[in-house]
């Protein structure tokens, strides 16, 4: 490789020259044994022998690539091998996309492990780009990502070259290559599906009901072969099973009837039966994303038990969109919306119990999603902790002692402000920086639609959310210093917040509750037997007739809800 010596401008020429060629070629032949060291690049930064690696491997399924895994796996060895190199952990997603990361177990894993500073090898070794990602967006995200934890990530077959300049600019068109590839090949099946289905031919495994008929030959394959496709017909098993169902439904039976009915021979559970009293398979109609073909296989249903059907599904509250949704009418719990775990800072989900035992508790988010070695926190009974927190908000930090406490504090930390203002003035300059990077990022979305630019336009929304929530909290400090009070005024907010409060809790309305406990309670973190309590005073409802207060004090008081 003489022309290394060159340029990084003819490096880059010579580079992309060869990425034009390979990108020409339609297939070849996976090397072995002697010859695999002059197909191979070398690790240009794990000269070191005994550098630690991992190996992230990936296909997209099908008949073609079933051994794709295994395949790049023995070359990943034998490479590791030859160069010395320690292979401590292989990631591997069979038979997943390359378009989105999204559904790839492994290698979210990956990323997940690379956070740990001990586990982190000295490098990632691929098969190729393609493999690590097809989607330009997540494969600059993620490249950097890694790299700026230290990993070195080497391309077993894409020609890099060793340069900081022309690598960066070779791996980029590597990334657009895969992408515009990754389109193509998703345009092609598309219309490759929408013509099936056109001509009356059913791709795809057939819903309940339905059967594959006899294999038919529809042309012949690039090798030779003949090309079998196959129709839906009814599958008598199941065909009166589904008629019945619909039927049932139409009339306004209960899923649950409906699945007793069919013996669940259908589906074995009552919530499987949603998808299927909205697929227009059983109207006889093919559908293949936005194209639907009439009188494309027999059909099940009329058009009228179609209709009868689907008014019940728009009247049913448990639909996301419907307004009288579960979740729109209002989450039952006092804590929802500001309440974190103690433990890990994660929110915290309420759960009712198990309907036979009904027993309502607080519960990780993070423990809940994913299980207990992601946080070692335990449920917290619901009705033993909100009490809790009620009577210390009315007994304790509704009172006119523990207010003068604040004051007298607030006082005593801010008497002198110099810091706090240099603080404020400095974050105001970071929020004048955050709205030019956030017009940057909105601009550069509108212009190329870029998911990357969309992300860090929400990301500098994110920051420049709480620099001005931090900017309001320090003001506010700065006011509260220099408030003073009529104790008259004290006493009289006071009783009225533990009066409304007090007579709000002896309803039913979760939501009124919740609204007055926010009033004062800016942040709960709770565990098993303590909490941490945030607190915040409306200072609106101080008004004298010489002044308004409209800022808050805040402020923080371990409470025990045992």
């Amino acid at each position: 490789m003489r022309w290394l010596r060159t340029s990084p401008r003819q490096s880059v020429i010579c580079w992309l020259r060869a990425i034009s060629c390979r990108s020409t070629a339609r297939s070849f032949q996976i090397p072995t044994g002697e010859n695999m060291k002059e197909f191979f690049l070398p690790p240009p930064n794990l000269r070191r022998p005994g550098s630690t690696v991992w190996a992230y491997l990936r296909d997209s399924g099908g008949a073609a690539q079933e051994n794709s895994v295994p395949q790049q796996e023995a070359e990943v060895r034998a490479y590791c091998d030859r160069y010395k190199l320690a292979l401590v952990e292989i990631f591997r997603d069979v038979a997943k996309s390359g378009g989105s990361v999204t559904g790839r177990d492994d290698f979210e894993r990956m990323i997940d492990m690379s956070k740990i500073k001990d586990l982190r090898p000295d490098g990632l070794l691929i098969w190729n780009f393609a493999r690590f990602t097809r989607d330009k967006d997540d494969s600059t995200f993620y490249k950097a990502l890694l790299r700026k934890r230290g990993i070195v990530i080497h391309s077993m077959t894409d020609p890099i070259p060793d340069d900081d300049f022309g690598s960066r600019i070779v791996e980029t068109v590597i990334d657009l290559s895969n992408e515009e590839k990754r389109r193509q090949t998703s345009r092609d099946v598309k219309r490759g599906l929408k013509a099936l289905v056109s001509e009356g031919f059913s791709p795809g495994t057939p819903p309940k009901g339905y059967k594959r008929s006899a294999p038919i030959e529809r042309g012949i394959k690039r090798d030779g072969k003949p090309r079998m496709v196959s129709k839906w017909e009814r599958d008598p098993e199941l065909w009166e099973l589904v008629i019945l169902a619909w039927t049932m439904r139409a009339e306004g039976r209960s899923l649950q009837e409906i699945q007793n009915a069919t013996a669940g021979r259908l589906f074995t559970s009552p919530a499987s039966w949603n998808g299927f009293f909205r697929s227009k398979t059983y109207l006889g109609i093919g559908v293949s994303g936005d194209l639907e073909v009439e009188n494309h296989h027999e059909a099940a249903i009329t058009r009228d038990v179609w209709e009868a059907v689907q008014k019940l599904n728009r009247e049913n509250p448990m639909q996301q969109d419907h307004p009288r949704h579960p979740r729109r009418v209002g989450n039952p719990s006092l804590f929802t919306g500001f309440t974190y775990c103690l433990e890990c800072g994660s929110m915290m989900t309420h759960t009712p119990g198990h309907k036979n035992k009904p027993w309502r508790y607080y519960m990780c988010g993070t423990k809940f999603r994913q299980g207990v070695k992601y946080c070692k926190s335990r449920r917290v009974g619901a009705q033993r902790s909100e009490t809790a927190v009620l009577d210390a908000v009315i007994n304790r930090v509704l009172t006119v002692d523990f207010f003068d406490q604040v004051i007298h504090v607030t006082r005593a930390k801010f008497s002198d402000t110099s810091a706090t203002e240099k603080k404020i003035a400095a974050l105001k300059e970071r929020a004048v920086d955050l709205d030019v990077a956030f017009q940057r990022a909105m601009n550069a979305h509108e212009k190329t639609g870029s998911e990357l630019a969309l992300e860090r336009m929400k990301q500098r929304e994110g920051e420049r959310a709480q620099v001005k929530a931090e900017i309001a909290h320090l003001e506010s400090q700065i006011a509260a210093s220099k408030l003073e009070i009529a104790p008259e005024a004290i006493q009289i907010a006071m009783n009225r917040w533990r009066e409304q409060i007090t007579e709000a809790r002896k309803g039913d309305d979760i939501k009124f509750v919740r609204a007055w406990l926010y009033r004062f309670v800016s942040r709960i973190e709770l565990g098993y037997n303590r909490a941490q309590i945030y607190y915040t005073y409306p200072m609106n409802d101080f008004s004298l007739a010489d002044a308004l207060f409209a800022f808050p004090l805040r402020g923080g008081t371990n409470n025990n809800p045992a």
